[in-house]
C-alpha cells in the first residue's frame, strides 16, 4: 500500500460492485485517519481474495478519486449484469446499481437525441422515475431476468431505455400523473424482454423478408416479454404497455390485433416510441434513419399509430431542434 500525497477529494463505494479478475480505470484507497492510502492501481488486476478481504475487513470504507468517478460508474455500467445477478450483493444495493447505470444511460439519451433547456426537467423528472423502478426489482426472480435481457440481448435493452425516455416524455405531453407516467415507462423499458429468448436468425432478420413460420414466431415475444414480466409485480398498465407495443390503431398488428378504441392511451405511446427508436436506431438489416425520415415513414404508414398522439410526439421533438 502507498499514501496518497495529492490533495484530492474521495468518494466511497461499495466493495460488492468490484467484478473479480477485472480493471476499472481508477485506483482504489483506504482511509487511514484523515489520510487514504492507496489500495489498488487501476494498472493491477482486482482479485477476489482482495474483494473478500475488503468485505471482511469491516475497514472504515474503499474510495477512489471523486475525478474518476466518471471511470468508477462506466465500470458498473459494463458489469451490471453481472452485478444483478450476484446473489452475495443484497437485493437492494442491486436493484439500486441497476437504476443509477439506466439513469446514465436515460441521460446521455437526453443530450444525444432531447437535447436543449425544454428537457432539462423532463431529464430530471425521468431520472427519479427510474429511481422509483427500482422498488420493483428487488426480488431474485426479476434481477435474474433482468441480468439475461442485459447479458443475451443488450441491443434490446438499450432500444427499451431509449424507448422508456420518449414513452415518460410523451406522457407528460398529456398531464399524466407519476404513477401512470412510471407504469408506462416500465412497460417501455422492458417490452422487448422477450426477444432474446427468439432464435438468433430472426431476431437480426428483416420483418418483411421473413417466411410465414418465421412471422408466427416473432409475433409471440410479446407474449413472452409478459410472461418473464410475472416476477416483477409490475402495475396492470405496465403489463398492457409490453402486450400491445406492436399493435396498430387499423387492427393489423400482433399478438391480439387490437385496433386504438381497444388500446389505452400509455399503450398507443408505447407502441409509436416502440417503432420511432427502431427506425431511428441502426439494426442489422438496415441503418438508422433521420428523424424527420422516421416520422414521414410513420405518418405515410396511415394505420400505424393514432394520428393525435403522433402530433404531439411530433410537436414535442420539434422543441428539441432536431425534427
Amino acid at each position: 500500500m502507498h499514501k496518497q500525497e495529492e490533495q484530492n477529494e474521495f468518494i466511497s463505494i461499495s466493495p460488492r460492485m468490484l467484478r473479480p479478475g477485472s480493471k476499472g480505470r481508477f485506483d482504489l484507497y483506504l482511509q487511514r485517519g484523515k489520510a487514504y492510502v492507496l489500495y489498488n492501481s487501476q494498472e493491477t488486476t482486482i482479485t477476489n481474495d482482495k474483494i473478500q478481504d475488503l468485505l471482511a475487513s469491516n475497514s472504515t470504507g474503499l474510495f477512489i478519486s471523486a475525478k474518476k468517478a466518471h471511470y468508477y460508474q462506466n465500470y458498473v455500467r459494463e458489469h451490471i449484469a453481472d452485478i444483478v445477478e450476484d446473489e452475495t450483493v443484497p437485493l437492494q444495493e442491486r436493484a439500486q446499481a441497476w437504476s443509477n447505470t439506466a439513469s446514465q444511460m436515460g441521460k446521455e439519451m437526453f443530450e444525444e437525441n432531447l437535447p436543449g433547456p425544454a428537457f432539462t426537467k423532463r431529464c430530471e423528472r425521468f431520472t427519479k422515475l427510474v429511481q422509483e423502478t427500482s422498488g420493483f426489482l428487488q426480488c431474485p426472480q426479476s434481477l435474474k431476468a433482468l441480468s439475461t435481457f442485459i447479458s443475451k440481448g443488450y441491443e434490446s435493452y438499450h432500444h427499451g431505455i431509449s424507448t422508456m425516455v420518449y414513452a415518460v416524455c410523451l406522457m407528460q405531453e398529456f398531464e399524466n400523473d407519476d404513477y401512470e407516467i412510471l407504469a408506462c415507462g416500465l412497460g417501455a423499458m422492458l417490452h422487448d424482454i422477450g426477444r432474446s429468448s427468439l432464435p438468433k436468425e430472426i431476431q437480426r432478420k428483416n420483418p418483411a423478408a421473413m417466411t410465414d413460420d418465421e412471422q408466427e414466431i416473432l409475433a409471440i415475444h410479446p407474449m413472452v416479454s409478459v410472461r418473464i414480466c410475472n416476477s416483477f409485480n409490475l402495475p396492470p398498465a405496465a403489463t398492457n404497455a409490453i402486450l400491445f407495443h406492436h399493435e396498430r390503431e387499423d387492427g393489423h398488428g400482433y399478438p391480439t390485433q387490437a385496433s386504438g378504441d381497444q388500446m389505452p392511451l400509455h399503450t398507443q405511446i408505447v407502441a409509436l416510441c416502440n417503432i420511432y427508436d427502431n427506425l431511428t436506431r441502426t439494426l442489422p438489416y438496415r441503418k438508422a434513419m433521420l428523424p424527420f425520415e422516421a416520422l414521414k415513414e410513420i405518418s405515410d404508414d396511415k394505420g400505424a399509430v393514432n394520428k393525435g398522439v403522433l402530433a404531439k410526439f411530433i410537436r414535442m421533438l420539434s422543441t428539441a431542434e432536431i425534427v
